[in-house]
């Protein structure tokens, strides 16, 4: 579904993280021990996934236009969800808090804490719910263009 990588191959942690300018960040330096980090104040950096194609297994494109980022934190209630949609961007979705179930067709996934997974701009209309008994908070980073839509609602065929 996804593959780990290399922080030195991944662009989008350090523009996430904001370090472009950060002196301590070196990619070419291993990670402190976790007893030894906050001695060292060195910074610990997990990659979380890399991967050339959404959950639907479909590549994705860029839009053309203005570029544009952006981050939401978006927070379901317990039993709420995002009926059909689509997007018309690539995103990426990362669980902080909670149980998801994504649904595209007869493809079911479920994600907790520390998942994610990436939604292609290909990948077709899909629903997104909570199924935890507690609140869910997933963040959101879309790789967009200005003026376009995160998400485009789909009414299904009678």
């Amino acid at each position: 579904m996804f593959k780990l990588v290399s922080v030195a191959a991944s662009g989008l942690v350090a523009i996430g993280l904001g370090l472009s300018g950060c002196a301590a960040f070196d990619q070419n330096k291993p990670a402190a021990q976790s007893g030894n980090a906050s001695a060292t104040k060195e910074l610990q950096i997990k990659p979380i996934l890399q991967t050339t194609t959404g959950l639907s297994g479909k590549a994705f494109t860029y839009p053309e236009g203005e570029a544009e980022l952006r981050l939401l934190r978006v927070e379901f209630p317990v039993g709420g969800s995002v009926p059909l949609h689509t997007h018309p961007a690539p995103l990426i979705a990362y669980v902080s808090q909670g149980q998801i179930r994504h649904t595209r067709g007869d493809q079911v996934n479920t994600f907790g804490p520390g998942q994610a997974f990436v939604e292609s701009d290909q990948g077709g209309p899909h629903t997104v719910e909570n199924i935890g008994e507690e609140p869910a908070v997933v963040f959101v980073a879309v790789a967009s263009k200005q003026g376009l839509p995160t998400t485009n609602f789909v009414t299904p065929a009678p």
